[in-house]
């Protein structure tokens, strides 16, 4: 067992050393920083650009309306704020200030500067009249749109307000950027409810009526009520996207991230030292086995050390944004939990491969259905978390190569599987990481010091049941 540890410790300290160790430390916070940077970005550097169309109205009832309907919505594409300043100098944007008189606020007429924001891109349209009978509307108008002159164009058909219409009395949107779908949604509900209003007024329906049977109810949804043991009842608070969506998703992301920055460290060493033939010299000294141990001990302490860094910088920083209730203490140590079984299931697999390969290329090649196996409850992740408690969720979460993250996943969606499912994948999961280990361990023990031709999947099954 000295000998084992000898050898984990060893790889752990080279890794931790190492300048991949110091990129895996800092590359969470560079991701997150650079996420958080792009969005504020993002959201400061909007597309203000105005879009221009043309509107062809053969039903001859529409355009007038459309044109108070952009009037009142261009109207809206901007915030207004008020900037507060004490003598010359601007302070803030809605801050309170001391006027250099009598130490009160600043009044409105004297000390505030209102400031108004575009937000949002401005529309502006124009009335099409076809009058060239060698070209139709629809080519004379995309040859404009392609020159951009038009950012897009409407045709609205001439019986657009019947009751039955044809499809030819349709509306038609043409743009060359499908993508941008702002304009078209505001065209299409626009001219939407213009349609509806006249249907009801050719029924003789009060359209104040239509209104307020319409009318939206307030809908809140919130997380269930139990009774403390005070006898008072707790809960029942407003359902949170972070709790609900971001930290389930994101501790799946997480520990997928480490699995895939550690356990192919195993196969890099390994498959290093037998080409370099120190292999050779170490089971002179230890067991093929003993070696794989502490090979296999030596990754997962590096993978647990990173998840330290990363859950414990999560800790500190819900804790300062007093946050900390949004990840209950559950949920960090069944991540460390699944990610020790994980992480000894994936790195005994990627160690055989890398003791059964004498090249990189054969590696790569069988590493793929290693690869395979780890991509599976990605793809299922939706799934799951639209769905945790069905019986395909279940089904999955209990399959042990896919327990580790998607049992993480559940246990992450309030309220959690039942006890009795998470003592089984836990039991099964160990059975399975037990059998992983025992059967990388015999294509260690024959793949370490073999050579020569690249072994196939049919070998490595019949250097598992071997004597």
């Amino acid at each position: 067992m000295s000998k084992v540890l000898t050898i984990a410790f060893t790889e752990y300290l080279n890794a931790v050393r190492s300048k991949a160790f110091i990129v895996g430390i800092i590359m969470m916070p560079i991701m997150m920083g650079a996420g958080l940077i792009m969005q504020v970005l993002s959201e400061s550097n909007v597309d203000i650009q105005e879009r221009k169309f043309a509107v062809l109205d053969e039903s001859g009832e529409l355009y007038d309306y459309l044109e108070e309907a952009l009037e009142a919505r261009n109207s809206g594409i901007y915030k207004t704020g008020k900037i507060e300043f004490k003598g010359l100098g601007a302070v803030g944007e809605g801050l309170e200030v001391e006027s250099s008189g009598g130490g009160e606020s600043a009044s409105l007429e004297e000390d505030e500067l209102a400031i108004r924001e575009q937000y949002l891109p401005a529309f502006s349209m124009e009335k099409y009249e076809h009058g060239d009978e060698s070209r139709s509307a629809e080519l004379v108008l995309s040859d404009r749109v392609r020159n951009g002159e038009l950012f897009a164009f409407v045709v609205i058909g001439k019986n657009i307000l019947a009751e039955r219409t044809r499809p030819k009395d349709q509306v038609y949107y043409y743009s060359a950027s499908s993508t941008y779908k702002d304009l078209s949604k505001w065209i299409r509900s626009t001219i939407q409810d213009k349609v509806e209003d006249s249907r009801f007024a050719a029924k003789g329906i009060d359209l104040e009526l239509v209104a307020d049977l319409q009318r939206l109810i307030t809908f809140d949804a919130r997380g269930l009520v139990e009774e403390s043991i005070d006898g008072e009842e707790v809960g029942g608070e407003e359902d949170n996207d972070i709790q609900s969506f971001a930290i389930p998703f994101g501790s799946v992301m997480l520990l997928f991230m480490l699995i895939m920055m550690s356990a192919p460290q195993a196969l890099n060493v390994v498959l290093e030292e037998k080409m370099q033939k120190i292999s050779e010299v170490l089971v002179s000294a230890v067991t093929p086995f003993q070696l794989m141990l502490g090979k296999l001990a030596g990754t997962i302490l590096l993978s647990m050390t990173l998840s330290l860094v990363y859950l414990g910088s999560i800790f500190i920083a819900t804790h300062y944004f007093e946050m900390e209730a949004m990840i209950p203490m559950r949920i960090y140590a069944w991540f460390l939990l699944f990610q020790l079984m994980a992480m000894a299931i994936f790195s005994s697999l990627f160690a055989a491969v890398g003791a059964a390969c004498s090249e990189i290329r054969d590696a790569q090649s069988l590493i793929t259905p290693g690869m395979m196996i780890l991509m599976i409850p990605m793809f299922f992740l939706v799934v799951v978390l639209k769905s945790p408690d069905s019986a395909l969720a279940v089904g999955l979460s209990l399959f042990p190569p896919a327990t580790p993250m998607l049992m993480m996943l559940r246990v992450a969606i309030d309220p959690g599987p039942p006890m009795w499912q998470l003592i089984l994948s836990v039991i099964l999961t160990a059975g399975f990481t037990v059998g992983c280990v025992w059967a990388a361990g015999k294509v260690f023990r024959i793949g370490l010091l073999s050579s020569g031709q690249a072994p196939t999947l049919k070998n490595l099954v019949g250097w598992v049941f071997s004597k």
